[in-house]
């Protein structure tokens, strides 16, 4: 299986993607707004970290060391264990094709179970899809046309 192929198992086909993700994954130099953009997107998507980095690291050449895995396993771990985090961070979600922010009340009642459910943000323009619409297209796309092949 192709690591391409595994992600867009949980995310869809990466040619509908917004712009702004493929971006930061390919083009953009990782840092750590950057990088917890990205585990927003990722995390909130349900993407495993694992593959997460993966990817991350086969897209981007800079991504290459040991302090961005670090930052990038770090926001990972922050997602899944602060509700803080998960409140305040948006993402775009592939299911319902929209930025949106978890619906995480400040007191959870266990015996009501209630869930996290993404709340579409209003007033926020449509996220523009597709690599076409980053900066740097043709470059992405080079590098898209590697990654399509890159083993799992």
């Amino acid at each position: 299986m192709l690591l391409l192929h595994a992600v867009e198992q949980y995310l869809g086909s990466i040619d509908m993607w917004p712009s702004c993700i493929l971006f930061r994954l390919f083009a953009e130099t990782p840092s750590p707004p950057v990088i917890e953009y990205l585990v927003a997107f990722f995390a909130g998507n349900g993407l495993p970290q694992t593959l997460a980095f993966r990817l991350y690291h086969a897209c981007n050449p800079t991504a290459k060391n040991e302090l961005v895995r670090q930052l990038f396993y770090a926001g990972y771990s922050l997602w899944h264990t602060s509700d803080t985090v998960r409140r305040h961070s948006m993402y775009y979600d592939v299911r319902i094709k929209n930025l949106v922010r978890l619906n995480v009340p400040y007191l959870l009642d266990e015996l009501l179970a209630i869930r996290e459910n993404p709340v579409p943000v209003p007033g926020l323009p449509a996220q523009k899809l597709v690599v076409q619409n980053t900066a740097t297209p043709t470059m992405i796309n080079v590098m898209l046309q590697k990654v399509r092949q890159e083993p799992l």
